[in-house]
């Protein structure tokens, strides 16, 4: 007998998915999961100071909303419960959903986002029936962004659109505008930088525009990192390098993260290279306890990384 599959709905939503599909994405990298926020806050904002396509437009199904409970992180809250429920239909997950919904939100709020969810299902089911974009293409991108308007219209009202999903259509309008000005050869780069400026600035409230400000510079210290490490450049290069780039404290505190780094570093060295009759002494005496529930993954990494630096260590970043 062929083993169901769990019900799974939402894993190609949003911006991101259709960038992957369409062949598309903003970064190359990812930020780095242990950098403090306000090194991130701090380089992002200490930095050192012809024909453009037309801004893309959301798609006309989103509305000013004043509903508190029409928002995205009701999505985040369906995803959650398909993940936990791993239902092998609708029927099944909808059965389960009343619990799951309770332990996630109010008890006066559960009926009602009973029927939500139930459309959210509905509709979801129906975007994955759609032809992926193809890739590289921005008018492709653009047919399949209308295609899920279209689809989200069929399902919800426009005060709901708008809440539940308004981030994600404005994202995706995005992701087609700097699609489009990227392939379009007519523009030097100075134009293409000011057209996707003016993109963002039409289609992202400005707290979407500073989280994406800042996902850039955790990206780009990040890289500029990997490039010192690479070089095996000194503490005091590493510091003037940083204090020129993002200023004098984005740079004092990366210089700290660079210490605790290392130190993390060397007690893996000191635990990796221990005799095996020694190693549990040494998990204890070395690592705290959220240090020591992230060993094993950190050594596997280290062991998956080509080469030691400069210094002799194979880097790894700290998990406190």
């Amino acid at each position: 007998m062929k083993k169901a599959r769990p019900l799974q709905l939402g894993a190609m939503a949003g911006a991101a998915a259709l960038a992957i599909l369409a062949g598309w994405w903003l970064v190359d990298g990812l930020p780095p999961a242990d950098a403090p926020d306000t090194v991130v806050a701090t380089a992002a904002t200490t930095g050192p100071g012809g024909a453009v396509p037309a801004t893309t437009q959301p798609m006309g199904d989103a509305r000013p909303t004043p509903d508190a409970m029409l928002n995205p992180s009701l999505v985040l809250i369906f995803e959650s419960a398909l993940a936990e429920a791993q239902a092998t239909g609708k029927a099944a997950f909808m059965a389960m959903a009343p619990g799951l919904l309770a332990k996630r939100l109010p008890a006066e709020l559960v009926a009602r986002a009973m029927g939500l969810l139930e459309r959210y299902i509905d509709m979801q089911e129906a975007m994955q029936a759609l032809p992926p974009p193809d890739a590289g293409d921005p008018a492709s991108l653009r047919k399949t962004i209308e295609a899920r308007a279209e689809v989200r219209r069929r399902y919800f009202a426009p005060e709901e659109i708008e809440g539940l999903f308004g981030d994600e259509i404005r994202q995706d309008a995005l992701m087609a505008d700097k699609m489009a000005i990227a392939r379009d050869a007519n523009l030097t780069p100075e134009e293409r930088e000011a057209a996707a400026k003016r993109s963002e600035e039409a289609l992202l409230t400005p707290e979407q525009r500073e989280q994406r400000r800042a996902f850039t510079a955790q990206v780009d210290v990040q890289r500029q990192t990997d490039a010192m490490e690479a070089r095996g450049a000194s503490a005091q290069e590493r510091f003037a390098e940083r204090s020129a780039t993002y200023g004098y404290e984005a740079a004092r505190q990366l210089a700290a993260l660079d210490q605790e780094n290392q130190d993390w570093n060397n007690r893996l060295d000191q635990y990796a290279n221990a005799p095996p009759d020694q190693q549990a002494q040494l998990r204890e005496s070395l690592f705290n306890e959220r240090e020591r529930l992230r060993l094993s993954g950190a050594l596997a990494l280290r062991s998956a990384k080509p080469a030691p630096n400069a210094a002799g260590q194979t880097p790894g970043r700290s998990p406190s």
